[in-house]
């Protein structure tokens, strides 16, 4: 006797277990260390301009380039994932970035720092949508927002911390031009993807619902290894079990298939929600330390309130994650878009404020536009399904990754003109808007095993 089994089926039935917490965590580490990695050289920007003697705004092709990488890899690696599998992509992703981060502290110009920074992206870009993907595909319907919402707040940590170490080396690197500030974050952001690394290749199981869609039999036999991990008491009584995963359209992943049916106006509406959701994301983390700087901040308190807006990003996330599966998607991200417009232009049209005040502005903002952020990828997980998921968000961050170079570009030409540096922030209020309109929008018809639990 031959017994079907069905991935979602088990996972929907089940309460979270060991091996789904064990790649939550991990995949949320992959998430900390691009944090890390994205964050930190915003932090540093002044102390590198101050080292190398830049003009302000110097940084912004630097910045690009990294970001350009970043987007490349998401459109041209993340998709690999669909063919070999979301843990050998996230290993190797890891050890690509650990490598050329530590390689960063002997550049000594704007040139190769660019460069660097550009093959990082690469790698950087190939991680981040299958740490995602994975973590969807082994959380429960009834949680999947929540629990990816979690997953993905490992970036938002990753800035925090980055923040808190940029902040300690600038207090104690003692001169006029802090030299060793910005090699001790490329040190530590190199160091820290590599142990993860040996972590993901030891520990990180592969996503059940990947393996289920593959014809070969040893993919199969890992399959049900790993199912009964989450339900032991698979095929008790002596039945064959058949592993299928009733989630997928069969064939290789390509990009035509985003646009299939149902998903034709879902994937532009996304594509146009990430885009600006990104531009406003980096133009934020890429200029905010410099631009508080130039208000009059020291080094060290603009690192500080830097913190503190990736902190009131966490935040955003967290609730972001309880509210959608309760309340319902549509309706929590556009207020985070909202919430957005509201505090980009308060920060950029306010008087000079204290740091108290600033702060707290800035963490409310960093709610809306982190959290909004992190809650249209988590959209964009379930409405893909797994055969083509890692595609799917490759294919969403990498479109919204043009905005991510767009951004800081557009934010390094404001400071260049001369333009007060809180203004700059004018340019989030319309992006953050049509944004918001984006996911007013947006529809889709998800299928039983990749719905949330509420669409709107």
């Amino acid at each position: 006797m031959t017994k079907i089994v069905n991935v979602a089926d088990v996972i929907d039935a089940h309460r979270v277990g060991a091996l789904q917490i064990h790649a939550f965590i991990l995949c949320a580490a992959v998430l900390f260390v691009d944090g890390f990695d994205v964050q930190g050289i915003t932090y540093i920007a002044p102390a590198i301009s101050q080292a190398w003697h830049l003009q302000r705004g110097a940084l912004g092709t630097t910045f690009s380039a990294g970001l350009f990488g970043v987007m490349l890899g998401a459109l041209a690696l993340a998709p690999l994932a669909d063919r070999v599998g979301r843990r050998r992509v996230l290993v190797w992703s890891c050890l690509g970035f650990g490598v050329l981060t530590l390689s960063t502290v002997l550049a000594g110009s704007l040139t190769p720092l660019a460069i660097l920074r550009f093959f990082t992206g690469l790698f950087l870009g190939a991680a981040i949508p299958n740490a995602i993907g994975l973590a969807s595909e082994y959380a429960p319907k009834r949680h999947r927002a929540s629990l990816v919402m979690f997953v993905s707040s490992g970036i938002s940590l990753g800035a925090i911390v980055a923040g808190m170490v940029a902040a300690r080396a600038v207090a104690t690197v003692a001169g006029p031009a802090p030299a060793l500030t910005w090699q001790i974050m490329f040190i530590v952001g190199g160091v820290l993807p590599l142990l993860l690394a040996a972590a993901l290749y030891l520990w990180l199981p592969e996503s059940i619902r990947f393996l289920a869609v593959l014809p070969n039999e040893s993919a199969q036999r890992e399959a049900k290894r790993l199912l009964r991990e989450i339900e032991p008491d698979l095929a008790s009584d002596g039945a064959d079990v058949r592993i299928q995963e009733t989630d997928h359209e069969g064939g290789h992943a390509t990009v035509a298939d985003l646009f299939k049916e149902q998903r034709r106006s879902a994937t532009v509406l996304i594509w146009i929600a990430f885009f600006m959701s990104l531009l406003n994301v980096y133009l934020a983390i890429n200029w905010l330390p410099t631009s508080l700087n130039a208000s009059g901040f020291t080094q060290s308190q603009a690192a500080v309130i830097t913190s503190m807006y990736h902190v009131g990003g966490l935040l955003g996330t967290y609730a972001c994650g309880l509210l959608m599966d309760r309340l319902g998607v549509r309706a929590i991200l556009i207020s985070a878009f909202l919430l957005a417009v509201v505090g980009f232009y308060t920060f950029a049209t306010a008087p000079a404020m204290p740091q108290w005040s600033t702060t707290l502005l800035l963490m409310a903002t960093g709610c809306g536009v982190i959290g909004g952020q992190v809650g249209i990828t988590t959209l964009a997980s379930m409405i893909y399904p797994v055969a083509i998921r890692s595609t799917g968000l490759g294919w969403a961050l990498g479109v919204g990754r043009v905005g991510s170079i767009v951004g800081p570009s557009v934010g390094g030409y404001l400071l260049a003109t001369g333009l007060d540096a809180k203004h700059v922030y004018l340019a989030c209020v319309g992006p953050a808007l049509i944004g918001a309109v984006s996911i007013a929008l947006l529809r889709w018809r998800p299928s039983a095993h990749t719905a949330p639990a509420r669409a709107a």
